[in-house]
């Protein structure tokens, strides 16, 4: 009789990290930012991110727990290919703060706003479901389907990507290893030109 194995740390259910406690998560964050600066230094004004989604509204509860499900699934698979393809990855991934793994789709690189979407995780398993988008894509580029895997050194680098996302230079920190996940295998690759934000209809 074959004993069944316990399921790897990132197959556990997350927890969605819900709008308010982003909120209560950025505060805390830009708290800290303005106590480390100097005291007679007045904090600078924090300015809505352009452009971000707003919600639908469109999806009911269930159909909301069915694309979370379908996104988990594709976290699952990306890991364990990376982890047979990189071996190296799995001790990198343990040590991590946090990690996130995206779809980017290749056939909706023009003609949609968002090209893909994932999921970013903490330690606690708490989840931020995110929607990605190139902005480098112009009329006629062609962007070929990959996954990828971004593993964050830094708990504070995870706090705000979770809370509000990522302009486009996310592979330009030092604290974020980028992992592309292609038909050519894996490697450590810059992701220049891409932008990560909260998914509106799945938080």
């Amino acid at each position: 009789m074959i004993e069944s194995k316990a399921p790897p740390k990132h197959r556990k259910e997350p927890e969605p990290l819900s709008g308010r406690r982003a909120a209560r998560i950025l505060t805390g964050l830009a708290l800290a930012a303005v106590l480390a600066g100097c005291a007679d230094t007045p904090p600078s004004v924090s300015r809505p991110a352009a452009d971000v989604p707003q919600s639908s509204g469109a999806l009911s509860l269930k159909a909301k727990r069915e694309q979370q499900r379908a996104i988990l699934k594709i976290r699952d698979q990306t890991l364990d290919q990376l982890f047979k393809l990189k071996p190296s990855a799995r001790a990198e991934f343990d040590r991590a703060t946090g990690y996130g793994v995206f779809e980017i789709n290749g056939l909706n690189a023009v003609l949609a706003e968002t090209h893909g979407r994932g999921v970013v995780l903490d330690k606690n398993n708490r989840a931020a479901y995110m929607q990605l988008a190139r902005t480098d894509v112009g009329p006629g580029a062609e962007v070929k389907p990959y996954r990828q895997v971004l593993l964050f050194g830094d708990p504070e680098t995870l706090g705000r990507f979770m809370v509000s996302g990522s302009p486009a230079d996310t592979s330009s920190d030092p604290g974020v290893t980028v992992y592309r996940l292609d038909i050519k295998g894996a490697s450590i690759q810059a992701d220049w030109g891409v932008r990560y934000f909260r998914d509106p209809d799945l938080n």
